[in-house]
């Protein structure tokens, strides 16, 4: 059994369990163990805040709906005491579906999520024949998601 340190180490497994159990496995069950009630969530993909533990279930359905060889793979997480930056890509059974690379930030209280900001960018499908899509790279030309502010892999300016 692995021993925690302190919250920040226990936060960045909160959020690993929410990535792998209910985004990559669909365990839903599990959002309301980790999300709070009045959870609050920003997405690009999403033109509302995404409300409480029934609104990121929905999210997540409709995602694994539309797509159900989804797969979300950690590239990097840090932490600092109540919040988690979470860097992750998505990978998809679909040879032709693009991959989507982000960050999350989020706030936990007690254990769970009361709130999260995500970016993402998207980038064109994977030109490698035969490899599974989990073990492709992350592509180094991202383009921009239609809501984002930043282009990631590249130096932005946030002025705008």
């Amino acid at each position: 059994m692995t021993q925690v340190k302190n919250v920040s180490e226990l936060n960045k497994l909160k959020i690993r369990l929410f990535v792998e159990a209910v985004w990559n496995e669909g365990r839903l069950e599990l959002i309301y163990e980790l999300v709070a009630a009045d959870y609050i969530g920003h997405f690009p993909c999403s033109e509302t805040a995404v409300a409480g533990p029934e609104g990121v279930s929905r999210l997540v359905s409709d995602r694994r709906r539309a797509d159900p060889g989804l797969y979300v793979k950690i590239m990097d997480q840090i932490a600092e005491d109540d919040r988690v930056v979470t860097c992750w890509q998505t990978t998809t059974a679909a040879p032709d579906a693009p991959y989507y690379t982000g960050i999350s930030v989020i706030r936990l209280l007690a254990g769970k999520q009361v709130d999260s900001h995500t970016e993402c960018a998207v980038s064109p499908p994977a030109r490698s024949a035969g490899r599974p899509r989990h073990e492709d790279p992350v592509p180094r030309d991202l383009a921009r998601c239609p809501t984002s502010r930043c282009r990631l892999g590249a130096d932005t300016d946030r002025s705008a």
